[in-house]
């Protein structure tokens, strides 16, 4: 990994840090018990991937997962997945 992709990788786990810290909030308004989140998406579902010389992949930024068309979607999903999976 060279340090350009490096910085890419730092500053998507900050967004998607942030992504999980925002659904966190909001589970923790109807179930305050609720301690962490449940988020099955890969680092590769959070980023633009591009095709580079010599030939190899490398993360480019970030992007939101291909079904979401807004941050709130996603957030929205996290939490309906977080509450699904603690209150079976």
């Amino acid at each position: 990994m060279d340090s350009n992709e490096i910085e890419y990788i730092v500053e998507l786990e900050k967004e998607v840090d942030e992504i999980r810290k925002a659904a966190l909030e909001k589970v923790q308004r109807t179930h305050p018990e609720i301690k962490f989140v449940i988020d099955r998406r890969t680092i590769d579902d959070y980023c633009y991937k591009t095709w580079d010389y010599p030939g190899k992949w490398y993360y480019s930024g970030f992007k939101l997962p291909k079904e979401f068309r807004t941050k709130d979607e996603l957030i929205d999903a996290i939490v309906n997945d977080t509450i699904r999976h603690f209150c079976k």
